[in-house]
Parts: C-alpha cells; sequence; structure tokens
C-alpha cells in the first residue's frame, strides 16, 4: 500500500488509476476547489448541519480482473433481483453502483435517507489492515427522546421527504467497522445513519463497494427542513395587575361578603 507525501499525488494516482470525482452528499467535484479547502484558502459549501467537506471517487474504468468481475456482480440482474425480493420492493428501480473511496473531511450528518431511494448498502473494503481503529466508519443512530417525534412524523406523513438534521440531537448506536462487513437496508424512518471523517488520507483511503436502488416512479415531496423541527416553548405569561385594579378587585370581594 502507498503512502503519499501530497495529498496532489495522491488524487493525481486515483485519477491515474480510473477513479473520478462523483457528486456525492456532502462534497464536491472540483479537485481545485477541495485541495484549497484542504490548505484553509477557501470556506465550502456543505450542509450547514455539517463541518466537514468532502470528495469521492469512483472507479469507473477497473482493470484488475477482481475488481472487474466485482463490478459486473455488483450491476447485475441477479444481484438486482435477489435484494428486491429480500426487501419486498416491486415498484421499478434503477441500480448505482461502484468502488468508492472517500477522502478526509467528507460528512453527511444523521439522516435516514429519501424516499426515492429504494435501498442502499456499504460493503467495507479498506486496504489498512489497521483500518478498524480509524475514525471513518458510518454511525447507525437513533434520536435522543426529546427529537424522537421527527421519526414519528416522517413514518406516518409519507407526502413529506425527509431530512438531514444535526448529530448532537441524535445518539449513535452502533459504527460499522469491521472491514469486509455488509450493511443492506431499505430506507425508512427509523435508519438514520451517518458519517464525519477525521483521518489521514496520505496513508491509507477509506473504501467502499457502494450502491444504491432507485425508484423510477418518485413523485416530487414536500421536503421539511431540520429547521422546521426546532420547536421552541414560549416563555410563561405573566400575570401583571395594575395595584388600583388589585384594590377595586378586593374591594367588591370585601363588599360581597359583608353583605
Amino acid at each position: 500500500m502507498t503512502a503519499f507525501q501530497r495529498s496532489d499525488d495522491l488524487i493525481d494516482q486515483l485519477l491515474n488509476k480510473g477513479y473520478e470525482p462523483i457528486p456525492f452528499p456532502g462534497c464536491t467535484t472540483s479537485v481545485h476547489d477541495y485541495l484549497n479547502w484542504l490548505k484553509g484558502k477557501n470556506s465550502h459549501d456543505n450542509h450547514e448541519v455539517c463541518e466537514g467537506f468532502g470528495i469521492t471517487f469512483r472507479l469507473k474504468n477497473p482493470k484488475a480482473r477482481i475488481l472487474i468481475d466485482l463490478d459486473v456482480f455488483f450491476k447485475s440482474s441477479i444481484f438486482k433481483k435477489l435484494l428486491e425480493e429480500k426487501f419486498n420492493i416491486t415498484r421499478p428501480t434503477k441500480i448505482e453502483t461502484g468502488l468508492q473511496k472517500y477522502l478526509q473531511g467528507y460528512e453527511i450528518s444523521p439522516h435516514p435517507d429519501i424516499r426515492q431511494k429504494a435501498l442502499t448498502y456499504m460493503l467495507n473494503v479498506n486496504p489498512s489492515r489497521h483500518s478498524e481503529e480509524l475514525n471513518i466508519h458510518t454511525h447507525y443512530l437513533t434520536f435522543k427522546p426529546q427529537k424522537r417525534f421527527i421519526s414519528e412524523f416522517w413514518r406516518y406523513n409519507e407526502d413529506y421527504d425527509r431530512c438531514w438534521v444535526p448529530w448532537e440531537w441524535c445518539e449513535t448506536i452502533k459504527r460499522q467497522c469491521l472491514n469486509n462487513s455488509i450493511v443492506i437496508f431499505s430506507p425508512a424512518w427509523d435508519t438514520l445513519h451517518a458519517v464525519k471523517l477525521n483521518y489521514n488520507h496520505l496513508k491509507t483511503q477509506r473504501t467502499q463497494f457502494y450502491g444504491n436502488f432507485w425508484y423510477q416512479d418518485s413523485p416530487q415531496l414536500q421536503k421539511p427542513q431540520y429547521s422546521d423541527f426546532m420547536i421552541k416553548s414560549s416563555p410563561t405569561p405573566r400575570l401583571t395587575i395594575k395595584k388600583s385594579k388589585l384594590k377595586s378587585y378586593m374591594s367588591k370581594f370585601i363588599s360581597h361578603f359583608r353583605n
């Protein structure tokens, strides 16, 4: 496994091996912008609940036989049919999949995935023998008690799409650290997951076979943002009575009992 001295050299190597930057949540496709961000030369345009700014590369032209075979398998009708039957997916879908490398800074805050996504899977194939110890892994989360009403809203209001939420609204219940492990799920109201990379990508890179099944017949939905769920309690109104009125009320009260 090659270690690099500069991020520029790492990215050049990825490009030479057939990887390309792809549009991906929490990421830019501009190598120039990403390198400038790493050097602290510019700001970034990520989701407001995220601090990071990443870039994701997908292998578009695999050359090694094993990578070619795996690419063919993950795009095959056999694999697609198997998962659609397993997860009871009956609506038409299309596959988006590939071998991906995620560099330092990549972050997506907790979210359950949008309703257009029928299924997602992540297979860890990290090249480093020490990868399980690195801060590069997917978190699976649940809402803290005071925010659980959001998942109930998603559960019972299918005409509204789901959104990203702040990390501090959630708590991690598991991380997918094991190499050669795969997680497959059909997004729902309770499938919160997130990731925030903080590691030295010059020594190794977070690497996954990643894929989605997308519904082809999904309508456009309204999408409340996390800020729409920020319910603030109103301050308790104070009872203010002028002294003159208080005297009047008391006089009437006393005279009532005298009579």
